[in-house]
């Protein structure tokens, strides 16, 4: 596989709309009374298009240890980075290649939902986390693109979504060894004790290679610990 280089790239001229019907169809059924959806549309003119999305990734050689659950990184510093994968080791059989990312949905809706909850309005803090959660899924569309486009490029498949935390087995302490591989501060995006901030901030491996089938990125929700909580997911339309 031929690398477009060895340094990091940026993602920060994401353009990211989210209109009123994305949000409505992210509203839970009881929050869809007209003067809520009233609301739901002028928080949305309130903070439309402050959001500044941002992505930070990169391409690494991978290769499964001999053991159940670990994978090496190889880095283009000529080091390795060993991760525990855990149950998700099982979707990375065929990878020879990953492409590693953190990706955010940004400061600025955080902060209005930060002033919305301090001031009592509850309800526009709630609109305001819907549309991060839109912009942060979108985004994340943007750095499952990549993947693919580079994959079928070198006429190689792509295996499913994996983040730490989300999937049985890969424990959210990964976190730190996988974002360690990146330059989180060239996105703003900080990771302490093993959480990101902002809030609404993923990190992401995404396996590639030959033995791949499908030549778009799949997902995990059949294992995940949240797929019964998830808002994205099981969103109901209005």
């Amino acid at each position: 596989m031929t690398f477009p280089d060895t340094n990091p790239h940026m993602l920060t001229q994401l353009d990211i709309e989210v209109t009123y019907q994305d949000l409505l169809q992210q509203m839970k059924p009881s929050s869809c009374q007209p003067e809520i959806v009233t609301m739901a549309k002028e928080t949305l003119d309130k903070v439309k298009n402050i959001w500044k999305p941002a992505a930070v990734y990169n391409w690494f050689e991978f290769q499964q240890m001999d053991t159940d659950t670990l994978g090496c990184i190889f880095q283009n510093t000529g080091s390795l980075c060993l991760i525990n994968f855990g149950y998700a080791i099982k979707f990375l059989k065929h990878a020879t290649h990953a492409l590693i990312s953190v990706y955010t949905a940004g400061h600025e809706l955080a902060r209005e939902a930060v002033k919305a909850s301090a001031r009592g309005d509850l309800l526009e803090a709630y609109f305001l986390d819907i549309i991060g959660l839109i912009v942060l899924d979108r985004t994340g569309q943007a750095v499952k693109a990549i993947a693919e486009d580079q994959a079928r490029g070198s006429g190689w498949g792509v295996g499913p979504f994996l983040s730490p935390g989300s999937v049985h087995g890969w424990d959210l302490e990964e976190q730190t060894s996988l974002c360690s591989l990146l330059p989180l501060e060239r996105i703003n995006v900080q990771i302490q004790d093993g959480i990101l901030s902002p809030f609404k901030t993923v990190s992401c491996l995404i396996g590639m290679g030959p033995g791949y089938e499908s030549d778009q990125v799949g997902s995990t929700c059949q294992v995940c610990s949240n797929r019964h909580d998830c808002q994205i997911k099981q969103a109901q339309t209005c």
